[in-house]
């Protein structure tokens, strides 16, 4: 039996107890239905667009359902900012924090980043966004002063790159932590939508949105998608995608793919690879035109290369090419979307790419990427003589 002190602090215990509740437990209030998170490294020529993208998606705000967060490098040297956009009494907010680091091409930085955004943007769905030029095959991101102080960065005097593969090892951490809650990825930068790129994400998200072609800037989607998920935040990311295909002006070409299929790219490709690798050497097709370039690296449409590549190889691949490209158009590919195509020829593209390496020797560049290391890709390519 308690004693009468005892008694005392139990019956204290529990007149407390909604108090130590209020203090320890986040309040629903402060979980949000949708969180943007955007990774913004225009520490180059796209730095006067930032502040415009900035002012579009706080116009979309309209009650705090929907918040959206911004690292921001911009051609200063005054620190990376790390932005809040929310609303709340009625109002919208922006809440900034100056960085120390100017380096927006460090996946530290990014991991960083998402590791503050998991603890002080807590959502129950996130869309992640990453903006500014496509580059090569593995490069993302370019930051032109990643630093002017720091010894380690001074080897990049014409720029650095932040690295893909590491990025999305980034992102699909910090999907793993959120309870897998990241339902839309998109990579709002040129060229992103080739296969070897994609599948470094494919467990960074639910669905994946990015283009094979050009992305244009400053991008027109920002304020209306911001509002149409404030009003009805119980979208999905493919309707989400569908919006941002809806209302943006400045692209030709976007695709959404589904990273549940995209994960047995390895497995649907492999009867093509293996197709092509009967072959002692493959002649390289000379009809087709590739659809993006950076320096000296090609990308082609993924379903016009390897029918090209088949048809300049007395149609080696041709029943296994069909298999797997109904798969892709009716299982990977959710939905792709045209817009203002220069020509007819846009809206015959499959909407994937693919980087084909412009000698046998180049092909050894990426062979750490996870598609090549999982499939014979990379083998297939080193057969296309020169």
């Amino acid at each position: 039996m308690l004693n009468s002190a005892s008694n005392s602090k139990l019956w204290l215990l529990i007149l407390l107890f909604p108090l130590i509740g209020i203090v320890f437990i986040p309040s629903k209030a402060n979980v949000y239905e949708w969180v943007f998170v955007y990774y913004m490294s225009y520490d180059n020529d796209l730095s006067p667009f930032g502040e415009v993208i900035l002012g579009d998606l706080r116009n979309g705000l309209s009650n705090s359902k929907v918040a959206v967060v911004v690292q921001a490098d911009f051609i200063d040297s005054k620190g990376m900012k790390r932005i809040g956009l929310y609303y709340a009494d009625g109002k919208t907010h922006r809440k900034e924090t100056v960085l120390r680091s100017e380096d927006s091409a460090d996946e530290a930085e990014l991991r960083k980043y998402l590791k503050w955004v998991s603890k002080k943007w807590v959502a129950k769905n996130y869309c992640i966004v990453f903006l500014d030029h496509g580059s090569s095959l593995n490069h993302m991101c370019l930051d032109r002063k990643p630093s002017a102080n720091r010894n380690k960065n001074r080897q990049f005097g014409s720029g650095k790159w932040l690295c893909a593969s590491e990025a999305a090892k980034v992102v699909a951490s910090f999907n793993q932590k959120t309870d897998r809650k990241v339902r839309l990825l998109f990579l709002q930068q040129c060229g992103r939508a080739t296969i070897q790129n994609l599948y470094n994400f494919a467990d960074a998200s639910e669905y994946i949105m990015a283009s094979p072609l050009i992305v244009g800037a400053p991008n027109t989607y920002y304020t209306k998608t911001i509002a149409a998920v404030s009003q009805d935040p119980n979208v999905t990311g493919e309707i989400l995608a569908g919006t941002i295909m809806r209302e943006d002006e400045h692209y030709t070409l976007y695709t959404l793919i589904i990273n549940e299929q995209l994960k047995r790219l390895p497995e649907k490709l492999a009867p093509v690879l293996k197709s092509f690798g009967r072959a002692s050497a493959l002649f390289r097709p000379e009809s087709c035109s590739h659809l993006f370039e950076y320096e000296s690296e090609k990308f082609y449409d993924l379903k016009s290369y390897f029918y090209a590549l088949n048809s300049a190889n007395n149609n080696i691949a041709g029943r296994e090419l069909d298999v797997f490209f109904e798969w892709c158009e009716s299982r990977l590919i959710v939905s792709k979307a045209v817009r203002e195509p220069e020509s007819t020829v846009e809206l015959s593209y499959c909407g994937l790419s693919i980087y084909v390496p412009s000698s046998p020797n180049a092909s050894t560049s990426y062979n750490f990427l996870p598609l090549y290391r999982q499939t014979e890709l990379e083998h297939t390519m080193k057969l296309i003589s020169e």
